[in-house]
C-alpha cells in the first residue's frame, strides 16, 4: 500500500534566478512499504516538474492501484509522464529494498564504499555586494565551488556580479554561472569574452532550452557548457548528436526519480558528458537520496546537494555533514533517513 503526507516548508530567505523566486517547497512525502524504512518524496517545482495538484492526482491514483495489488513496475511506469510523483514512488521503493538488504543506496546501484561527495553552493540572484558577501560566506566554510544565478539582471550587470566575486574569492575557487535559459545566442556570444577572463568552470544553460544549435556554437569558444533545462525535452543521444554539451546537471526530482538519473547519468558518460547531480531545494529525503546518487556516479565533479540550509525546517534529522566542502555520505542501510510518520 502507498502512504501520503502532504508538508510544505518556508526556505529562510527566497531564492531568485532568472527562472523565478523560489519561496517555499510543498509536496509530499510518499511511504510504498510497511517496514521501518522506505520513504520517498515527490516535491513539484513550477516550470519544471508537474503541478501539485496534477503530483497530488497521480500519486492518489497511485494509492489505489496498490490497493488493487497493481505490481510497482506498472504503477512506476504509470507515472512516467508525472517526474516529481514517480521520483517520490520510485524512491520509497529503493530506500525499503536497500534497507532490506542492510546496505546504504548508493551500494544498492551498484557503487563501492564512498565517503564523500564534493559540493558547490548555488548563490541566487542578488546586488554585487549580496553575491560577493554570499560568495565569501561560503568560501569560508570550507566549500571550494559556487554556482552564481545570472540572467534575471542585464547581462552588463551580471558580468560585473562575476567579476567581483572572481576578485574576491581568487583564482583558485571553481565558478560556475547558470543563466536558467534566459539568453539569446547573439547574448551569449558578446558575453564569452568576459566569461574567459573570469575563467567559468562551465556556463549552464545559457540558451533556451530546445536551443541544441545554439548551445553547440557556444561550445566552439573556450567556455565549457552544462544543460539542464534542456533534459527536459531532449534526450542524451540528440544532444551528444547536436554536439551541445560538455555537462549535463541531472535533477532527480525533474527527471522522475534517481533511477530515472542514474540511467542517464551513465550513458552521458558513455559519450563523454560529464553529469553533476542538483537537487531542486528539496527536503532531506529528496536530499539525501541526491547525495546518494552522487556517491554512486563516484568519482564525481562537485554537486549541488549541499541545500539543506535554505530550508527552516524539515521533516526529519538530516544524516549527512558538511566538511570541507564535502558531504559525508551516510552509511546507514537505505536512505539513511527515518521519518516519525506520524508526526509529519
Amino acid at each position: 500500500m502507498i502512504s501520503l503526507r502532504e508538508f510544505s516548508l518556508t526556505l529562510n530567505k527566497p531564492f531568485s534566478t532568472s527562472f523565478g523566486t523560489i519561496k517555499s517547497r510543498t509536496g509530499f512525502l510518499v511511504k510504498f512499504s510497511q517496514s521501518k524504512a522506505g520513504f520517498g518524496e515527490s516535491t513539484p517545482l513550477h516550470g519544471w516538474t508537474e503541478s501539485l495538484a496534477s503530483c497530488r492526482g497521480a500519486l492518489l491514483s497511485a494509492k489505489k492501484e496498490a490497493l488493487l495489488g497493481t505490481p510497482p513496475e506498472i504503477i512506476l511506469k504509470s507515472l512516467d509522464n508525472v517526474p516529481s510523483a514517480r521520483h517520490g514512488v520510485s524512491l520509497s521503493i529503493l530506500d525499503d529494498l536497500s534497507y532490506s538488504q542492510g546496505i546504504p543506496l548508493y551500494k544498492y546501484l551498484g557503487a563501492k564504499h564512498v565517503d564523500y561527495v564534493p559540493v558547490n553552493v548555488a548563490i541566487g540572484d542578488s546586488s554585487i555586494t549580496s553575491t560577493v558577501n554570499q560568495c565569501l560566506t561560503a568560501i569560508n566554510s570550507g566549500v571550494n565551488s559556487l554556482k552564481i544565478k545570472i540572467g534575471k539582471r542585464p547581462i552588463k550587470e551580471d558580468l560585473r556580479r562575476l567579476t567581483a566575486v572572481r576578485e574576491s574569492v581568487g583564482p583558485d575557487v571553481e565558478l560556475r554561472a547558470d543563466v536558467n535559459g534566459s539568453w539569446s545566442l547573439q547574448q551569449a556570444q558578446k558575453a564569452i569574452k568576459t566569461l574567459e577572463k573570469i575563467n567559468l568552470a562551465y556556463l549552464e544553460q545559457p540558451l533556451p532550452m530546445n536551443d541544441l544549435e545554439g548551445h553547440a556554437i557556444l561550445r566552439n569558444n573556450s567556455i565549457k557548457i552544462a544543460l539542464d533545462e534542456s533534459l527536459i525535452s531532449n534526450s542524451i543521444t540528440k544532444i551528444h548528436e547536436m554536439g551541445a554539451a560538455d555537462y549535463i546537471v541531472l535533477k532527480p526530482m525533474v527527471l522522475g526519480g534517481i533511477d530515472n538519473s542514474y540511467t542517464l547519468a551513465q550513458e552521458a558518460r558513455s559519450v563523454n558528458i560529464e553529469p553533476v547531480i542538483t537537487t531542486t531545494i528539496d527536503t532531506v529525503v529528496a536530499r539525501t537520496a541526491a547525495v546518494h546518487l552522487a556517491a554512486s556516479l563516484s568519482p564525481i565533479e562537485a554537486c549541488g546537494v549541499a541545500t539543506a540550509g535554505m530550508l527552516k525546517t524539515d521533516v526529519s534529522d538530516d544524516p549527512t555533514t558538511l566538511k570541507s566542502g564535502n558531504l559525508m555520505v551516510p552509511q546507514t542501510p537505505g536512505n539513511g533517513v527515518l521519518v516519525d510518520w506520524e508526526s509529519v
